[in-house]
């Protein structure tokens, strides 16, 4: 039994479907470069063993991890905390793909006690580096509060 299509988006992909413009080839490639445009760039971010070596087996084999997904796994730790976000994360990766620091800029509540802050922000991006990125990553962590705010910081 076949499905009939009845709702205003199954229609118009439909109709998409079968009317395809002459320029196509042009379209899409429009639309491909546009959204090339707004993903953010990534870096790969070498795994690093707790003897810090990088091979994962004896064929030399390596494992990455997109920079873009660690900086939203730190953006989300540090988010955990209610009167604290981040407002900049920036990774340092060297020449061998390892991350060699990690800059972040805290907001926090007024009334936050701030050294406390930003310790518990500086464990936090260690923790998630040794979590995504092994036991032998040990990058530099430098925590900045950057602004204190009244309310709650993940929501300005």
């Amino acid at each position: 039994m076949a499905m009939t299509q009845t709702g205003p988006l199954e229609r118009a992909a439909d109709a998409a479907r079968a009317e395809e413009p002459d320029d196509w080839p042009s379209v899409a490639e429009s639309v491909k470069e546009k959204v090339r445009a707004t993903v953010t760039p990534s870096r790969p971010v070498v795994v690093v063993g707790v003897d810090g070596s990088t091979d994962q087996d004896v064929h030399g084999s390596r494992t990455y991890v997109a920079s873009r997904v660690l900086r939203g796994a730190l953006r989300e730790a540090l988010r955990t905390r209610p009167d604290l976000t981040a407002e900049r994360i920036d990774l340092t990766i060297d020449d061998e793909d390892r991350l060699a620091q990690v800059a972040v800029d805290i907001v926090c509540a007024y009334g936050t006690v701030l050294p406390s802050a930003a310790d518990e922000a500086r464990a936090a991006v260690e923790s998630v580096a040794v979590d995504l990125l092994g036991a032998g990553t040990r990058p530099v962590v430098d925590v900045t509060v950057s602004d204190v705010v009244v309310g709650d910081p993940r929501r300005t």
